[in-house]
């Protein structure tokens, strides 16, 4: 469960409108203050039978209810001793609040407590922005920008970061849009899927910040992994509860010996539902069941699972056929024709099996979030299509992460236009984590070498 209900954007904008609250009502507090300088202003202590004030907030199309806040000297260095349902939110602001006061709060002396106080208001509306990733000066920044905090946004992936694209959100069309769409979108939908490369880790650095904001906004969900089975609930029992080792947990999962990149790149991700009190959930088949199926197709599964993972419908041809190509194209050509259709089978039971979990987890908490390849996630034959054959008034929001290509900077390019729109509901694009071709690795070991 969450550590409490309250929206981040509020409660750090809070924080810019109080310090304009008390610039506003500074000919009240300098009424108190014995002197007139900003070093006696952060020594200022409240009168013991005021040590607290109730005030008002009203932002831009906001309306907020009056806080109550200790006065004056904790502006000094940024920290509010507020009542307990804004504490988790100002701990959490602290960093962004720092940064925006690092400088401002350094006033001459002979400037007065009216002007300190004003300019740790500008301050803390500077934090406010920074921390909720206001980037409307700049129409609109990339989306990483806000993320990881940076000015300039650090990516670990390196190849083709000069791509324009980097770092944008586009809407299926290829219309650019913003996080803060994506997030309003989130926040409406009961079920969002965000779908990876496995092996870029700035995807799971993004997929946690988006994890993050979204609990902020809407309070308590669930995450599904692809990456863990359904049968590992037991591994997952303890996890949030006090004494959670993180370092231990990819062990516990058997993450890396199941083949996954390494867990410490999908660490942010459970950092950031341990933080937010978000349980996690298996999403897969096991192993075994898996191969059972690439091997020999939907009769490997007894009657009562087909049912479940919703295999007795059959998939339209054309469909089939693009899951198909799909398949051939990621194992490189190589696999021989036999074995591409129990291959399709395997996809559509996991995707079945995702698609299980997604709807049990929300039942627990209200909504689910997915972590998984991005082919897992389209709309138009992935997880996203079962949940609406199965709950018809439920919303989905899904989101593919697509690294660059070199030269390839237009929108189009990856196939968001008007005339072929994603399957996805939004892309965000970022630089590529790795140039090596595998596929001509892979065809160097078991393609006969001519004479």
């Amino acid at each position: 469960m969450k550590r409490a209900d309250w929206i981040l954007p509020t409660a750090i904008t809070v924080l810019a409108g109080l310090g304009y609250a008390v610039a506003d009502n500074a000919d009240l507090v300098m009424s108190r203050l014995p002197l007139n300088t900003a070093d006696d202003v952060r020594d200022f202590v409240p009168p013991e039978n005021s040590d607290r004030v109730a005030m008002p907030y009203r932002g831009d199309g906001d309306d907020f209810a009056d806080v109550r806040i200790a006065t004056v000297k904790p502006f000094a260095d940024a920290k509010v001793l507020a009542d307990d349902g804004l504490e988790d939110a100002v701990e959490r602001a602290a960093k962004a609040v720092d940064t925006a006061t690092s400088l401002t709060t350094r006033t001459s002396v002979g400037q007065g407590a009216a002007a300190f106080l004003k300019t740790v208001a500008e301050a803390g509306d500077k934090a406010a922005k920074i921390a909720v990733g206001d980037t409307s000066e700049d129409n609109p920044k990339p989306l990483a920008t806000r993320i990881f905090d940076a000015e300039t946004p650090v990516w670990e992936s390196q190849f083709f970061a000069d791509n324009p694209l980097v770092g944008g959100v586009f809407r299926a069309d290829g219309t650019q849009t913003d996080s803060s769409s994506l997030l309003g979108a989130a926040t409406d939908a009961r079920y969002l899927l965000l779908g990876e490369i496995h092996d870029n880790p700035d995807h799971h650095r993004i997929q946690a910040d988006i994890v993050g904001d979204l609990a902020a906004k809407v309070g308590d969900m669930s995450l599904v992994f692809e990456m863990i089975p359904q049968h590992f609930s037991d591994r997952l029992s303890d996890f949030g509860k006090p004494g959670t080792d993180m370092d231990s947990l990819g062990e516990k999962l058997a993450w890396n010996e199941r083949g996954w990149p390494d867990f410490s790149t999908y660490k942010p991700i459970f950092d950031a539902a341990l933080s937010d009190g978000l349980p996690i959930f298996g999403g897969d088949l096991d192993g075994e069941t898996v191969g059972a199926v690439a091997r020999r197709g939907i009769s490997a599964l007894p009657a009562d699972e087909q049912q479940r993972l919703g295999l007795t419908n059959p998939l339209p041809e054309a469909q089939r056929q693009d899951m198909a190509e799909e398949i051939r194209a990621s194992h490189c050509g190589l696999l021989p024709d036999a074995a591409v259709s129990p291959m399709v089978d395997a996809q559509r039971a996991r995707d079945g099996a995702l698609a299980e979990a997604m709807i049990g987890a929300a039942g627990k908490t209200g909504r689910a979030v997915l972590i998984a390849g991005a082919g897992h996630v389209r709309n138009d034959r992935g997880v996203p299509s079962i949940l609406h054959d199965r709950q018809p008034g439920s919303k989905s929001v899904s989101v593919q992460m697509v690294e660059v290509a070199d030269g390839e900077g237009s929108p189009d390019d990856y196939g968001l236009s008007t005339s072929t729109p994603a399957p996805y509901d939004f892309t965000i694009f970022t630089p590529r984590a790795d140039l090596t071709d595998d596929c001509a690795a892979l065809r160097a070991k078991t393609l006969p070498r001519p004479e």
